[in-house]
């Protein structure tokens, strides 16, 4: 585990197994020369054993270099076991330091006004704007009645309700220009209490550090960056995003809740830098020195291409994602997983290929998943839950350091201009309605939860027909 202030990487209990090691032992004999063992192996794949699993694991070369003599079943599973190059670890990046988080939500609009105050002799309806949940930070729109000269006045305070602990009461007095304004206003204070509880000696919660929220779809809860390293693997391989090596998949989820109460684990993106990385290096390398089929992937590289290193799970690496994920869901009780579909990406990322992500999405982790769940005789379904729309983006002015919110319909930029890219994300998320969106899922069965928490996965290979389920199709039930 790799350990820094306050942080480290933390190793989730949830493990992918090895076929195998289990088809080994299951086979019944117990002892036999290394020829013997060797035949037995390679026997294995009619069991579901893979090309893959066996050659990374070294033992067949292990065998033919051992003397004649007999070996126990005990001395090659004890090989097997030690440092395994296909084993996989879910991890995360978690702290313990206490980092408050403040979450506003934007209130709905009242169907009538408030009862109007007056204020400095002038009389205006003060409407909740944005509250957050965790500190009672509230955010007050004031609009003045009377229409004076220059049309209705207005402005945002902020308040903090009496008996919060640890942050001071603030009345409704100071005024704000705009609720970004007073929002930011709000995030100080709770900042200078987290300081002032830090010298204190407090520690929080043991919570996921992640680094791109600013691409999650709004309205989940629970945000996480699930990494699956290989860690036993002999060559190590750093990627762009994440400071720890040989990252095999990363996926980025969020929980989310459907209108009839079934929470599901979203894979907000499922991406590999590492294997990616590897396939177009694969793809230049033929293209400079084309090579017979035959050949598959073994050739002699380019001096000048660097590729990274090879792993197990160059074809495999989004069985094990889904694998890794409905593993996850079904041991933290969750009703299904889901992911989004290719146009959300493909808006997410405007610079990327469009018809790539939605092929990937729409396509490829449908049909990976389908087939992943056709173990327990369960299908693809469809989920929906509540989120924001998506009418408004985030753009840099030309030739600034500054932000501005662009509508897309009026092809249009706001008045606001802002210091950073963040400010002006919360400023786009206010301008946007609540919407419903609709993705595909696979909800699991109470069956189907218990035998994957009993029995597993396997981390390559088939998975086999598994226990019948009774698999639900809608989401009339929660499980």
């Amino acid at each position: 585990m790799t350990k820094r202030t306050g942080e480290e990487y933390e190793l989730a209990p949830i493990k992918l197994w090895s076929p195998l090691q289990r088809q080994l032992a299951a086979t019944g004999q117990t002892k036999g020369t290394p020829q013997q063992w060797i035949g037995t192996i390679r026997n294995l794949q009619k069991n579901g054993v893979t090309a893959v699993e066996i050659e990374w694991s070294s033992i067949i070369p292990e065998l033919e270099k051992h003397p004649a003599h007999l070996l126990h079943i005990d001395e090659l599973l004890a090989f097997l076991k030690h440092d395994p190059p296909c084993e996989l670890v879910l991890q995360r990046h978690v702290t313990d330091e206490y980092l408050p988080l403040v979450r506003y939500e934007k209130q709905q609009r009242p169907a009538e006004l408030p009862p109007t105050v007056v204020r400095r002799g002038l009389r205006e309806a003060r409407l909740l704007h944005y509250a957050d949940r965790t500190f009672g930070l509230c955010i007050w729109l004031h609009v003045e009645v009377d229409t004076g000269l220059f049309g209705r006045n207005r402005y945002w305070s902020f308040s903090v309700p009496r008996g919060r602990k640890k942050l001071a009461s603030h009345p409704v007095e100071r005024r704000f220009a705009s609720a970004q304004e007073a929002m930011a206003y709000g995030r100080i204070l709770v900042e200078r209490m987290a300081r002032r509880l830090a010298t204190e000696g407090f520690v929080g919660q043991t919570r996921s550090l992640n680094q791109f929220t600013r691409y999650v779809l709004p309205g989940g809860e629970n945000y996480t960056e699930w990494l699956i390293t290989a860690p036993n693997l002999s060559a190590e391989y750093w990627g762009p995003h994440f400071d720890i090596p040989n990252i095999v998949a990363h996926v980025r989820s969020t929980e989310r809740m459907t209108p009839a109460g079934a929470r599901l684990l979203v894979l907000e993106e499922i991406q590999s830098d590492w294997n990616q990385e590897l396939r177009a290096a694969i793809q230049e390398a033929r293209r400079r020195r084309p090579i017979d089929d035959a050949a598959s992937d073994s050739f002699d590289w380019d001096d000048d291409l660097q590729p990274p290193p090879f792993n197990p799970y160059l074809n495999h690496w989004l069985e094990v994602a889904l694998r890794m994920m409905l593993l996850l869901a079904a041991n933290q009780g969750f009703s299904g997983i889901a992911w989004l579909p290719g146009r959300l990406h493909a808006e997410r990322f405007p610079l990327a290929n469009a018809d790539g992500l939605k092929a990937f999405y729409d396509r490829i982790v449908s049909a990976a998943a389908e087939k992943l769940v056709k173990s327990w005789g369960a299908q693809l379904a469809e989920a929906q839950f509540p989120t924001l729309s998506r009418n408004f983006e985030v753009r840099r002015v030309a030739g600034t350091k500054k932000w501005k919110v662009l509508n897309r319909e009026a092809v249009r930029f706001s008045d606001e201009e802002f210091l950073d890219e963040d400010a002006a994300e919360v400023f786009r998320r206010s301008k946007e309605v609540p919407v419903a969106e609709k993705i595909t899922a696979v909800y699991l069965s109470d069956e189907m939860r218990v035998d994957i928490r009993q029995h597993g996965l396997p981390y390559l290979g088939a998975v086999g027909q598994r226990q019948v389920a009774k698999v639900r199709r809608s989401e009339g039930s929660t499980g």
